[in-house]
């Protein structure tokens, strides 16, 4: 066996045992870390959505024409 091949074997060992660490942090929940519920994160994309199509149609300047917004 070379130095190259030895080299290989253990960077490829090495990079698998990292991942698992890196996986392994990532997969904890930390208590101290802000809990979004599925429906809210719905709910901002579907609001922020609407806001852009009307903003597109022209209906939030036609309202602010109107009510005087």
């Amino acid at each position: 066996m070379s130095v190259g091949e030895s080299m290989a074997k253990d960077k490829k060992g090495s990079g698998i045992q990292q991942a698992a660490g890196l996986i392994r942090y990532f997969d904890e929940e930390s208590e101290d870390a802000i809990q979004i519920s599925r429906g809210t994160i719905y709910f901002i994309c579907i609001f922020f959505s609407v806001s852009v199509y009307l903003a597109n149609h022209g209906v939030i300047h036609w309202l602010g024409r109107t009510f005087g917004l």
